[in-house]
């Protein structure tokens, strides 16, 4: 039984070394594409083109936050050996929640879905850090 555990030890120091490698390699293509993004953002701000530039630099400043999300997703997980914390990815639902509720042109019913979907994860948010010790 010593034996299968020590062979089953190593395997998951392996799997973990390659997972963080991946990580790292996933983050490098993040920033990659969140500075890409900045120059999309950049182009399309000083196109002679005024027509529907308000929405089309929103949806590229959203795009930007979404990959900048990604990263600090990524580092976090780096920065604590290929780990999160529930906070962390509760915080990340209500920033992504909020990013669509900004950018969100449709049915009150949407609006409101979202609305009370934050409200809940908000509740979530406190009652984690006021009642449950991680």
């Amino acid at each position: 039984m010593k034996k299968l555990n020590k062979t089953a030890s190593k395997y998951a120091n392996i799997l973990r070394f390659f997972t963080i490698i991946a990580l790292g390699i996933l983050g490098a293509l993040m920033l990659i594409l969140m500075f890409s993004q900045l120059f999309v953002i950049g182009r399309i701000m000083i196109s002679n083109n005024l027509i529907n530039i308000p929405t089309k630099v929103l949806d590229e400043i959203v795009t930007f936050f979404l990959f900048f999300e990604f990263s600090a997703m990524v580092v976090t997980a780096l920065k604590h050996m290929g780990h999160t914390s529930l906070n962390f990815l509760m915080s990340l639902g209500i920033t992504a929640l909020l990013r669509n509720l900004i950018t969100a042109h449709g049915e009150p019913m949407q609006i409101l879905i979202h609305a009370v979907a934050i409200l809940l994860l908000i509740i979530g948010v406190v009652i984690l850090n006021k009642h449950i010790k991680l």
